[in-house]
């Protein structure tokens, strides 16, 4: 199982630009996706990553927990 987000700056042209990425299910497989942030630097680029980074988290810790929950390492809500 891969859990996992983070944020990649790459250079196009010059500039730096921000993904962030994560990892999801693509039918049995676990995939890294990139999703584009905005050119690094600017202030709407740092409040997207992390809002993003924000979700990606909470996404990867109930991903974490339902399968925790599966192999019984964790009990299961009431």
């Amino acid at each position: 199982m891969r859990l996992g987000y983070g944020v990649r700056v790459k250079e196009s042209g010059g500039r730096e630009y921000v993904d962030v990425w994560r990892y999801e299910n693509r039918g049995n497989c676990r995939v890294q996706v990139f999703e584009y942030v905005g050119p690094l630097g600017a202030a709407s680029t740092m409040d997207r990553a992390k809002a993003l980074l924000e979700k990606f988290q909470a996404q990867a810790m109930e991903d974490f927990r339902r399968q925790a929950r599966k192999v019984g390492a964790l009990p299961r809500p009431e």
